[in-house]
């Protein structure tokens, strides 16, 4: 819903030749404007002991060190900020604002002031859709959520593990034990007590006895194929 609702102030903003962020920061909060503080073009000012965007108080934000990177991002020694609201996480040592609403530290990048995924440069692919920096494991470029980067490892087929939980496609995989855990093909995986088809439980199956079906055997239930005697033949109703 955020996300949804940052798109359409932006499109709002584009289409009314006014300024996104502006939408954000006058739909977000409420205060008295003040004029004549050393304003830049692209909103932020500062005094003495405040720092305001577009003559709203940045809550804190340290004006003694805060700077105006542009784009409505802005930080000083310790916090980042996105048309004057805190960006979660950004470390202000390496931020940089890299203009249409793109900004970026030494790990991730971010979108109006959401983080996207960890810098390409910083990431390490471990195939089957993952991968992964020193501190956050992605599938397809999404963070998954709980993962430890440390021990994380990909299976393949989309299912990957770290020391303790099993995932697939970058969603937990419920009960399974990562210790035994592997992937056996087509979409199935097993631990030590149970068998899983694309990160679901498949209650009653032995992983001891159990088999990947063949595409015959898929063809066959799917009532693609008929067996007649020895011969396998199209099923035709």
């Amino acid at each position: 819903m955020k996300k949804m609702i940052v798109v359409l102030l932006s499109a709002f903003a584009l289409l009314s030749g006014g300024d996104a962020c502006f939408a954000q920061v006058s739909a977000a909060r409420h205060g008295g404007v003040h004029p004549g503080r050393d304003r830049r073009p692209e909103g932020y000012s500062k005094d003495s002991w405040t720092v305001y965007y577009r003559g709203l108080k940045v809550e804190g934000a340290s004006a003694s060190s805060f700077v105006d990177l542009g784009d409505g991002y802005g930080k000083d020694n310790w916090k980042v900020f996105y048309c004057g609201e805190e960006v979660k996480g950004a470390s202000a040592s390496s931020f940089e604002s890299l203009g249409k609403g793109r900004g970026r530290d030494n790990w991730n990048t971010y979108l109006y002031g959401e983080r996207q995924r960890a810098n390409a440069k910083m990431t390490r692919t471990l195939g089957g859709g993952y991968s992964k920096d020193s501190w956050t494991v992605y599938y397809r470029e999404r963070e998954v959520e709980g993962a430890a980067a440390g021990s994380f490892v990909s299976l393949g087929g989309g299912y990957g593990k770290d020391a303790w939980t099993v995932f697939f496609q970058g969603r937990k995989v419920g009960g399974a034990s990562a210790s035994s855990f592997e992937n056996i093909g087509k979409g199935y995986g097993k631990d030590a007590w149970s068998v899983y088809y694309r990160g679901e439980k498949i209650d009653g199956a032995s992983p001891a006895t159990f088999e990947v079906p063949s595409q015959r055997w898929n063809d066959l239930r799917q009532g693609k194929i008929v067996i007649v005697g020895p011969e396998v033949r199209p099923f035709r109703p």
